[in-house]
């Protein structure tokens, strides 16, 4: 009864902490959309509008090509506007990109410029919404909060797909509108980070900030904010030059940063998304290829709340470990299998099952760890003056790399065959389970000065 009674006073404290996290996460949302309309609409633009596959692959590939263009923007605005009002300065852009997409649907420039311009927006939400979530949570629940970014990006992703069965570029494309509409109408109310208040040495508002997101029972709102204030004076010794970026403890946050990145990237999460229409046939479901994407974005969504109820309990470390570890195993199977079917097809056909089973605990296993856990890792590691950079320069590096994968992939497999790029995939996971093991620093539980001690970045000066 008791813990019961615990629950609920911790539960009506935390909302607020809930409610902005999701409601900045609404950018993940709208870039979820993004993301999500290229696989009902690129079809229906081949067969209605004509478009032939080097202009196909052109939209397909201008979407992270503008998140990486976008995002060198970010350093040079995040600490000076602030999160609240860069992201709700995106908007209008957002908003236009979609309608240069509707006009552009027998236009291809205008196409073109439209899916670049939501690429760029949707890239710089990717910085500042884990910052955004990472300075309004308390550490106890930070993890949920940074989940939240990956959740309603799959949630975005499974409302474009859903969408598409409008069988209509325009019908499809108005309807993702509503993500940054959605955005503009929960992120207006909701206050400034208080971190960044602090940057700006008006601790008033940030008191305000925090009362908004603690409660006005929360007594701990002065230690709190001294811990703030301490961080901060902190990182006014440091300069964002060169130099403070070439510090030991500086690297190595930027290397393990990098590094989830890169095994994000090259953990084969575009090969099965790619081949998933092939794995449902040797499974022998007959669906549309379109209902086979909403079924994977639905384990997606599953997979996100899982890690959400899981981040603040078991830790990152865990959480990344057992994800890459099972990706790895299903990534050998799928390779497996493909052998298989090449030298001995009557075998593979009483394996009908495995490709299918392989991908989706691939999926779930993938939006466990490997692919939300980057990005709120990202939030909560860098110090506060160069956070902005250090953030900006990490998903500037997983957008280049998204670039290169989507440009590549087809190509590779055509020139190996997709056995062995299964296997390469999953020596980058199994790899990516040695990396998280021995370099990654465990930052459950801990407040952003204890992370900083423990990387060595707090006692930096320049």
């Amino acid at each position: 009864m008791a813990e019961k009674q615990e629950f609920k006073v911790l539960f009506r404290r935390r909302w607020p902490q809930y409610i902005g996290a999701i409601s900045a996460c609404m950018g993940g949302f709208s870039l979820g959309c993004g993301i999500g309309w290229s696989a009902p609409c690129v079809e229906l633009l081949k067969e209605e509008h004509m478009y032939d596959i080097s202009a196909i692959a052109l939209i397909a590939a201008i979407f992270p090509l503008g998140a990486a263009c976008g995002l060198p923007i970010v350093p040079f605005l995040i600490d000076k506007i602030g999160r609240k009002w860069l992201m709700l300065s995106l908007i209008p852009a957002f908003i236009l990109g979609w309608v240069f997409i509707i006009i552009g649907v027998s236009v291809f420039a205008l196409l073109v410029v439209g899916r670049f311009l939501t690429g760029a927006c949707g890239g710089m939400f990717c910085v500042i919404v884990p910052m955004y979530s990472a300075e309004i949570s308390e550490k106890q629940i930070r993890g949920t909060l940074g989940i939240f970014f990956q959740l309603l990006l799959v949630i975005g992703i499974l409302y474009a797909y859903c969408c598409g069965y409008a069988r209509n570029v325009v019908t499809t494309t108005g309807l993702c509108l509503v993500g940054p509409i959605l955005f503009v109408i929960m992120m207006i109310f909701m206050p400034e980070s208080p971190m960044f208040y602090m940057v700006k040495r008006n601790e008033e508002a940030a008191k305000r900030s925090m009362r908004f997101f603690r409660g006005p029972d929360y007594e701990e709102i002065d230690d709190e904010l001294a811990i703030f204030k301490e961080q901060v004076e902190k990182s006014a010794l440091q300069q964002v030059t060169f130099g403070a970026f070439m510090k030991k403890a500086v690297l190595k946050t930027l290397g393990i940063a990098y590094g989830l990145m890169f095994a994000q990237q090259f953990s084969g999460i575009n090969a099965i998304i790619f081949y998933s229409e092939t794995i449902f046939k040797l499974t022998g479901v007959d669906l549309d290829p379109l209902m086979q994407m909403v079924v994977f974005a639905v384990v997606q969504v599953i997979a996100c709340l899982i890690a959400a109820a899981l981040i603040d309990q078991v830790g990152r470390k865990v959480l990344l470990v057992v994800s890459f570890t099972v990706m790895c195993i299903c990534l050998i199977g799928l390779a497996v299998f493909f052998i298989i079917k090449e030298s001995n097809p009557p075998l593979a056909d009483t394996l009908y099952w495995l490709p299918l089973l392989c991908a989706c605990l691939y999926i779930l296993s993938f939006c466990l760890g490997a692919g939300p856990i980057p990005w709120a890792y990202m939030g909560e590691i860098f110090p506060t003056k160069l956070k902005g950079t250090a953030s900006t320069s990490a998903a500037l590096f997983n957008w280049i790399l998204a670039f290169i994968v989507t440009v590549s992939f087809s190509s590779v497999v055509d020139a190996v065959g997709i056995a062995p790029v299964f296997f390469f995939f999953a020596l980058i996971c199994a790899l990516s389970v040695i990396f998280v093991i021995f370099l990654l620093v465990e930052t459950k539980g801990k407040t952003f000065t204890e992370i900083q001690r423990e990387f060595g970045t707090f006692e930096i000066e320049e």
